[in-house]
């Protein structure tokens, strides 16, 4: 008996630092907080208002890296965030990432205690929950807002699953991941390389010509520094997709999320 609770305790431990989150499946949250991900999982949803049928237009608000857990504040913070964007035009909808774990429900697939997960996986699972989305609400137009963790998840879906989503607003983006890391690692005096995620940059090909989308990296951001989402910018250019960059002044990293002008940039997409 003890070395069977031995193995059962060993096997929730690696579990755990492994990362692996299972979710709920459909039935177990309302019909409009989860949707799913075409893998056989789904992921949770915060609807910002009620639904509306004669909307043609969606926008899907992606969040930050966070080692796989998401609070009641940063809910909060998208929840008005996405109030801003409402528009009798528009369904807006908050999407819980891959893996991650949240007081709205948890979404299936694998969230990294070390944030190293913008796997090929957990972009199919994002790109199939978006189509799904889409389909349900008879969506003519699809326009994805993402900050940092969730900017870089916009830019690989943009690149990786290019009939998907129609423009982007990339807030702090983190585009080119390998000098990120580099950066980050020199802040902090520690770490490597991050070995499971994709890097946005190396899939700017796969995005259709013509596709709008901005970057707006805080001019205060000393995480994601304007030169990632800027060099990112500067390549999809090269290649026809509609890119432009821009700064917001006095801004950080965190701070960017309160942004005045992300409905109107919204808007101009």
């Amino acid at each position: 008996m003890k070395i069977t609770l031995f193995k059962i305790s060993l096997v929730l431990s690696m579990t755990l630092m492994c990362g692996v989150s299972w979710g709920q499946s459909c039935t177990e949250l309302p019909a409009e907080k989860t949707v799913s991900d075409q893998k056989g999982g789904c992921l949770a949803l915060v609807p910002v208002g009620a639904p509306l049928a004669a909307a043609k237009t969606l926008v899907v608000m992606l969040h930050g890296d966070g080692e796989g857990q998401l609070g009641q504040r940063q809910i909060d913070r998208w929840t008005a965030i996405g109030r801003s964007l409402s528009a009798p035009d528009r369904n807006v909808f908050f999407m819980i990432r891959p893996g991650y774990q949240s007081p709205a429900g948890n979404s299936s697939g694998w969230a990294n205690p070390k944030d190293d997960d913008y796997t090929a996986d957990n972009m199919a699972r994002v790109a199939g929950a978006l189509t799904a989305l889409k389909a349900t609400y008879q969506s003519e137009k699809l326009i994805l807002v993402g900050h940092s963790g969730g900017a870089a998840t916009s830019a690989l879906v943009l690149g990786k699953h290019p009939a998907v989503a129609d423009a982007a607003l990339l807030l702090g983006c983190p585009c080119d991941v390998p000098p990120w890391r580099d950066h980050r690692n020199a802040q902090r005096g520690r770490g490597g390389p991050w070995a499971n995620s994709l890097n946005p940059l190396q899939f700017i090909s796969g995005i259709p010509a013509g596709t709008p989308v901005v970057a707006v990296t805080g001019s205060q951001d000393d995480n994601t520094l304007p030169e990632f989402a800027r060099r990112w910018v500067e390549q999809a250019a090269a290649k026809g997709v509609k890119s432009r960059y821009e700064s917001a002044a006095g801004l950080n990293h965190s701070s960017i999320q309160q942004w005045p002008d992300i409905h109107q940039k919204v808007s101009e997409l």
